[in-house]
């Protein structure tokens, strides 16, 4: 095969995987405006679901209690994994790759095996099924995200500007305010993120570990399976529709504050600068 039809076939394989990715979001949201219950055709056009998701569906009180709790989680890990991964300066390169080894465990073991462990454990303590358990549960799956991002970049930032704040006489916290903190700010809202999605996204740690009768209702993950189970209702794909859309916007927003892909997840330094 030449170079040119092997680049054509690079192409082509480019186009499927692209197709596969995207079609299905498509065509979710495409349904979402079809008056057919069960997303058939013949299409006809309505927005009869997000009027049902706006007023009698019980989506939306379940999407606000994921929100809630993910936010809960999310800034709980980044706080704990930011202070974790400074701490991690400090330590031998040699302990502290044992150590990346160690957080890198919960990444690797299935989210199954995991919730089938911590409900184990919490029933044998007399805990049981419980709000604590269910945060813990998802704290320490995320947790490992957020050291190890905010890590990558304390070894990639220069730590120059930190020695020479100090040898003008800065503080420890005004050293890390002024200077470390910006410097790890990527890597932060890379954790962030990516604690705050996967804790929207955990079906199996919720669904194990969920409290009977939790105040406030089900989680979004939780209340899907539970309805997709007793049958299909169209009002999810308005839903599904409108998440797309916020994720949209999250993309551009962070793209206009001059953060590449590569940035946000601790990738390379920073923001892009003008002109670059």
């Amino acid at each position: 095969m030449t170079s040119k039809g092997f680049n054509r076939l690079m192409m082509v394989c480019l186009w499927i995987v692209l197709a596969f990715m995207y079609i299905p979001i498509v065509a979710i949201i495409g349904m979402s405006f079809n008056a057919t219950d069960y997303g058939m055709f013949p299409y006809v056009f309505t927005v009869k679901w997000y009027e049902t998701l706006f007023t009698t569906s019980n989506l939306l009180p379940a999407c606000w209690q994921s929100i809630k709790f993910s936010l809960l989680v999310a800034v709980s890990a980044l706080l704990i994994g930011t202070m974790t991964a400074y701490g991690l300066q400090y330590l031998s390169p040699k302990t502290a790759e044992k150590f990346n080894f160690f957080m890198k465990l919960p990444i690797i073991i299935p989210w199954l095996v995991m919730s089938i462990s911590l409900l184990l454990l919490f029933s044998f303590i007399g805990s049981g099924r419980s709000y604590f358990a269910m945060y813990l549960g998802n704290l320490i799956v995320v947790l490992p995200y957020v050291v190890l991002l905010v890590n990558a970049r304390f070894l990639d930032m220069d730590r120059t500007p930190e020695a020479a704040a100090r040898l003008l006489g800065a503080s420890p916290a005004r050293v890390f305010l002024d200077v470390t903190l910006p410097g790890i700010m990527p890597g932060m809202l890379a954790g962030g993120l990516m604690a705050l999605i996967m804790c929207f996204n955990n079906f199996t740690l919720q669904y194990y570990l969920i409290p009977t009768g939790l105040k406030g209702g089900n989680t979004l993950p939780v209340l899907v399976f539970t309805r997709i189970k007793s049958g299909y209702q169209a009002d999810l794909n308005a839903l599904s529709a409108i998440i797309v859309l916020i994720a949209v916007i999250i993309v551009i927003v962070f793209s206009r504050l001059g953060f590449s892909a590569g940035s946000l997840f601790g990738m390379s330094g920073g923001a892009k600068k003008k002109g670059e």
